[in-house]
């Protein structure tokens, strides 16, 4: 077997270029010659989106979505009906369409959905372009060119030692600040750069492994598992406020820091066991390698990450997000952000449930905050809801309103149904109480930032 150190160099060209290629296509703000700015990645998702999928005023980014969904949910009854071998023996094959039955349940929804809006048939409760119509027509219509990029571009950011460099760094800190082993700062680089649901398995399986104690993970789940940049550029585009996507999302981050410090700290995750599964134990051990500072060993963690990894396995990881996104969790998405808006359009649920945080909001001196407060809570439900609930407001109120959907964490359609079903001591009602917990201390700092921000 070849060690990685034998061939250093090329391993650290390969972590220094692809690391700062994928901060270059993600996180440098340039301008767009109308004096807003835009991420690199940005400008080449307009180019496709604008350019390459729209032919004859024919949307292609909907039906070839629309086939996505529909192959999935077929291949999801093959796999729980006849198990051909091709999915049984592939355990990426197998996870992807023998799912959790909420999830096959969510994808015959998904599914029935885009098809009556597409070939437009059934309630219009449902095909209304204020309900399933909104998120077939204007969110598929996003998403695909976003994620067709995305995804190809992520792995310069996840595969070439860029989140064992950063985790690595920052580990130290993690104990002190947020009560957390070292290792939840590869839980935070995973969904930073990945998905939230992403980081919910790993924290699952570090608990079944002995790495999490209960509450380390139940902590770790609400608080680290931070929606992805990918899906923050959904979001803003969504909302419309994109060309300030860097400044918006730095604002995400500060808040979702100060929330990671006090949450952990108070209950109800302060009074969950700190214990380990009794059934595998203790497992961790955490010591920094003797007479190595930290950021060598953060260079060599990366330089051995990014020596085993090629441009070929990079595309398939590419390939395998891309897959996981329209055919696992996009459906999931369409079904229920349909049931959320249809919830939000034709019933007064949400804004019953909502008044108390509308007063909240307009004491804090959000513009039109009554108008708008049900989308504070409408994303228990999923994390797009709001965001089509906001576009019409006051360019502040967007941006407090959309920052405040990604800080929430907890959806239930996505990271709350992983949570819910796992071992991780954390039950519905306990999730709302934290989802609240978030909304009531995050608004003033958004607000606050987006003050600043907006009158620098």
């Amino acid at each position: 077997m070849t060690d990685v150190n034998q061939n250093t160099s090329p391993s650290r060209a390969k972590f220094i270029i692809g690391s700062l290629l994928g901060f270059f296509l993600f996180l440098v703000p340039i301008p767009d010659g109308a004096g807003a700015f835009n991420i690199p990645i940005g400008f080449l998702i307009n180019v496709v989106r604008d350019e390459v999928l729209i032919w004859n005023d024919i949307n292609f980014s909907i039906w070839f979505s629309v086939a996505l969904i529909t192959i999935s949910l077929l291949l999801t009854v093959i796999a729980y009906t006849v198990k051909p071998g091709f999915i049984e023996n592939n355990e990426y094959a197998r996870n992807l369409f023998r799912s959790h039955p909420v999830y096959f349940i969510s994808k015959i929804i998904g599914v029935a959905v885009a098809w009556m809006v597409v070939f437009n048939f059934g309630p219009d409760q449902v095909t209304s372009g204020l309900t399933g119509g909104l998120m077939v027509n204007v969110l598929i219509a996003g998403l695909f060119p976003i994620f067709l990029l995305f995804a190809f571009a992520m792995p310069f950011l996840t595969e070439f030692g860029a989140m064992e460099f950063i985790g690595t760094l920052i580990r130290k800190f993690v104990r002190v600040l947020f009560t957390l082993p070292g290792r939840a700062s590869i839980d935070l680089m995973a969904s930073w750069f990945g998905s939230s649901a992403t980081a919910v398995i790993i924290s699952r399986g570090q608990l079944e492994r002995g790495y999490y104690t209960r509450r380390e993970a139940a902590a770790i789940c609400v608080n680290f598992s931070v929606v992805s940049v990918p899906f923050s550029y959904v979001v803003a585009s969504t909302i419309g406020i994109e060309m300030f996507f860097v400044p918006w999302y730095l604002i995400i981050a500060a808040t979702c820091f100060v929330l990671a410090v006090i949450l952990p700290r108070i209950w109800p995750l302060r009074g969950i066991a700190d214990t380990y599964l009794e059934d595998v134990g203790k497992q961790i051990q955490e010591e920094a390698p003797a007479g190595t500072g930290n950021f060598r060993y953060a260079v060599k963690m990366a330089t051995e990450r990014a020596g085993k990894t090629n441009l070929k396995d990079a595309s398939k990881s590419g390939l395998r997000v891309y897959l996981d996104v329209f055919m696992d969790l996009f459906p999931v998405i369409v079904a229920w952000g349909t049931i959320g808006l249809i919830i939000e359009e034709y019933t007064e649920i949400f804004t019953w449930i909502s008044w108390p945080f509308g007063q909240y909001m307009a004491l804090l001196g959000v513009p039109e905050a009554t108008t708008y407060a049900s989308a504070t809570v409408v994303g228990f439900i999923d994390m797009f809801i709001p965001a089509f609930l906001i576009g019409t407001a006051p360019v502040q109120t967007q941006f407090i309103i959309g920052a405040l959907s990604i800080v929430q964490i907890i959806y239930m359609a996505e990271t709350g149904v992983l949570i819910a079903k796992s071992k991780i001591p954390l039950n519905v009602p306990k999730l709302f109480i934290l989802f609240v917990m978030r909304t009531v201390i995050a608004l003033p700092i958004i607000v606050l930032l987006t003050n600043v921000f907006m009158n620098f």
